[in-house]
């Protein structure tokens, strides 16, 4: 262990190898704590083994300490020389920079006048050019606008030539600086001139010319915006001009009697008149717009060969447009009391103003190099939103008022009262023409009308028990029915030519005549199904007779239809609307007839005789429910038939001209008794199961397949050998 470490390991000389040790700090301590005399002894003996540990460690390195002592000499010799080639380098330095400051200073003066020689040379070139392009504008001024061109790039390029002003205070210079800026402003008034010119005129190689000279003097975008910027503050100033009550074109004002001055006719026409005039100034100025944008985008600059809108970054079709949009919208919004009153009656018309401008807009758009080019989107219909509700809801008020006063309460209103009703409805559509939009909520409006309409009528109908009676002549419920009736037929006929879709209307009102038709012909169907029922009350067993005329049902069918006919169907004015209602009745009662004559059984020849003479009479009888004595399909049924009654069995299953269901059934009046009817099948009467076939005709085939069941049934029972001579031609018929 040295000396150091046994220091550390004693407190009494440990502070002296701390870091922080303060000599005063420890002298103060010692002095306090009375300990001197110790204190001194103890460091004395310190000092001592310090001095011996010292002497002991130079004993033992004594020679590295010789080598150490030799090394510094040697140091000392190498900085004498460092130091001396040091001493060596500055001179050389010196002299270096001797021989170089001279020649740099001299190079530094031979640039400084080689710049200045070059740029005088630059300043005599420009002045040299300047002098001659300014003869050569002399000249091209003289030739005026045919040499404008010409004159514009001479005048750009005297413009670079006079750069920021560097030429200022050149004499020669100067004496004709005065005159070029002054005659660049002639030409530029020239120019501006010949723009305006080109648009009003529509001129596309003077607006080009025009435009070309600005951009040579680096004007273009500058008059592209002007010329926007006036246009557009014209469409605005214009539109308020008209719709102003007290612009030039307005009638100042109340009308006679205190009525407000946007009722009057004279107001309005003037309103129209302004803005028909402001309408065609708009589309006047957009086709001259329409010319400077397709010119800006067929020209180019020479320089770079962009084109000229890209030269000027300005839309002009688009800014137009939106200026346009914005100016109605904004005076739309503000107009004052009379004009929006005006613009609410007349609102079809300031629609079409407005679409016709859009349309033309759009319409110009389809030409070439304006391809890319679309309109804004400004949603115009929201504008004019207000002035479409009110008059919409006017307008059903017009459709509504003269129905109010047709039906003043229980009484049927004339047909020429309908009559004008629908000529009102045309005349609502009229207005509405040109806009399809405007048109079907138009034909909204006619729709309700149309519906209180037949509210109306249905409150006049009468439906009680009197309708049915039927055994005179028609009551009062009757007539006023088929008052009614005519009233809606009218309408019906009439719908038919208003130049709308109005197929749920007119759907409507043939629903409610259906309706009522019916009920007046259901007695007389019920009558007529009464009669027919008889029929199965005859005999038509025999084979041969007097068969002369024909059966007794026959003359109360006809007592019936003349009875409808003279004392009903008299009081209807418009029958052809009701032609199909006619043919559908007569279209039921001889299939009713028909389906009564197939079940007749048993029938003799004599009898198929007597109904051939039946059914000729029948379609006599019928014939008479229609003006039209053609031959009708139901008709044409009669007639198939009254042939096949004469036709053997086995003829009868290759007929296709009689529906297969009459045909089963008659089969079945052909057959033996053994071979029941389907109705005796089932226990019912034929006037039942007529009935029923009648209300169930895609179930009669099913009836017709169970009793040939229940008759092959029967046979296996029976154990008969063999079946009715009917029966495979009814099962061949059935399969087909």
């Amino acid at each position: 262990m040295n000396v150091l470490e046994k220091f550390e390991e004693d407190e009494t000389y440990q502070c002296f190898l701390s870091t922080d040790y303060d000599a005063e700090s420890y002298a103060n301590s010692i002095i306090a704590s009375s300990a001197v005399t110790q204190t001194l002894q103890a460091l004395q003996v310190g000092v001592e083994k310090l001095n011996l540990a010292l002497e002991e460690h130079v004993s033992e390195h004594y020679e590295d300490l010789i080598n150490q002592a030799t090394g510094m000499d040697i140091l000392e010799e190498s900085l004498v020389i460092v130091k001396t080639r040091i001493d060596q380098l500055q001179k050389s330095m010196t002299t270096l920079k001797k021989r170089l400051v001279e020649p740099y200073k001299q190079m530094t003066m031979r640039t400084q006048q080689l710049g200045r020689l070059q740029k005088t040379c630059d300043v005599l070139r420009r002045i040299t050019r300047i002098q001659y392009l300014t003869k050569r504008l002399r000249q091209q001024l003289e030739g005026g606008v045919k040499e404008i061109t010409k004159t514009s790039q001479t005048f750009s390029e005297l413009q670079y030539l006079y750069g920021d002003g560097d030429l200022v205070g050149i004499d020669i210079i100067d004496q004709d600086l005065e005159w070029v800026k002054k005659a660049r402003k002639d030409m530029e008034i020239q120019a501006e001139q010949l723009l305006a010119h080109g648009l009003s005129s529509f001129n596309q190689n003077q607006t080009s010319t025009a435009l070309q000279v600005f951009n040579s003097v680096g004007n273009l975008r500058v008059v592209v915006e002007k010329t926007l910027e006036a246009k557009c503050n014209a469409v605005q100033r214009d539109l308020y001009s008209a719709l102003s009550e007290n612009s030039d074109n307005s009638y100042n004002g109340s009308a006679p009697g205190g009525a407000s001055i946007g009722n009057t006719a004279a107001w309005r026409a003037r309103l129209w008149a302004s803005l028909d005039k402001w309408s065609t100034s708009i589309t006047t100025q957009y086709n001259q717009i329409h010319v400077l944008h397709r010119t800006l985008v067929r020209r180019r600059d020479p320089a770079t060969q962009r084109t000229l809108l890209q030269e000027c970054g300005v839309t002009p079709i688009q800014t137009y447009v939106s200026a346009v949009g914005n100016a109605l919208q904004h005076e739309l919004r503000t107009v004052n009391s009379s004009a929006k009153q005006a613009l609410n009656l007349e609102y079809p018309k300031a629609l079409r103003l407005v679409l016709s401008l859009w349309s033309h807009f759009g319409a110009k758009l389809d030409v070439e190099g304006l391809e890319d080019v679309t309109l804004p989107n400004i949603n115009i219909r929201e504008v004019l939103t207000p002035f479409q509700c009110t008059y919409l809801a006017r307008s059903l008020n017009r459709l509504l008022d003269p129905v109010n006063i047709a039906f003043p309460g229980k009484t049927v209103p004339s047909t020429s009262e309908m009559e004008s009703i629908v000529r009102l409805m045309v005349s609502e559509l009229t207005a509405a023409r040109g806009d399809n939009d405007l048109k079907k909520l138009s034909t909204n409006n006619i729709v309700k009308c149309i519906r209180d309409i037949l509210n109306k009528c249905e409150a006049l109908l009468h439906h009680g028990s009197g309708v049915s009676d039927i055994a005179g002549a028609p009551n009062q419920y009757h007539i006023k029915n088929m008052q009614v009736l005519n009233v809606l037929c009218t309408l019906h006929s009439k719908l038919q030519d208003v130049p709308a879709d109005l197929t749920v209307g007119k759907n409507e009102v043939w629903n409610v005549i259906s309706e009522n038709f019916n009920t007046l012909l259901n007695p007389f169907r019920s009558q007529i199904e009464h009669i027919l029922n008889t029929i199965h009350d005859m005999d038509y067993t025999f084979d041969k007779q007097d068969i002369a005329g024909c059966s007794t049902y026959i003359g109360l069918v006809e007592e019936a239809v003349t009875h409808l006919t003279s004392n009903y169907l008299s009081h209807l004015t418009n029958k052809p609307a009701l032609l199909i209602k006619l043919q559908e009745f007569q279209k039921s009662i001889v299939s009713l007839y028909l389906h009564h004559l197939c079940v007749i059984r048993p029938l003799g020849e004599g009898g198929k005789m007597k109904i051939a003479t039946d059914i000729a009479e029948m379609e006599r009888v019928l014939g008479g429910l229609l003006e039209d004595h053609s031959v009708s399909e139901p008709f044409k049924l009669l007639r198939a038939f009254r042939a096949a009654l004469f036709l053997s069995v086995e003829d009868l299953i290759t007929v296709r001209n009689v529906p297969r269901p009459l045909l089963l059934n008659h089969l079945f009046a052909r057959a033996g008794e053994a071979l029941l009817s389907p109705y005796k099948v089932a226990g019912w009467t034929p006037a039942q199961y007529v009935a029923w076939l009648h209300s169930h005709p895609d179930e009669m085939l099913d009836m017709v397949q169970g009793t040939v069941q229940w008759y092959e049934d029967m046979i296996r029972e029976s154990g008969a050998t063999s079946f009715d001579a009917v029966y495979p031609h009814i099962v061949e018929l059935l399969q087909n």
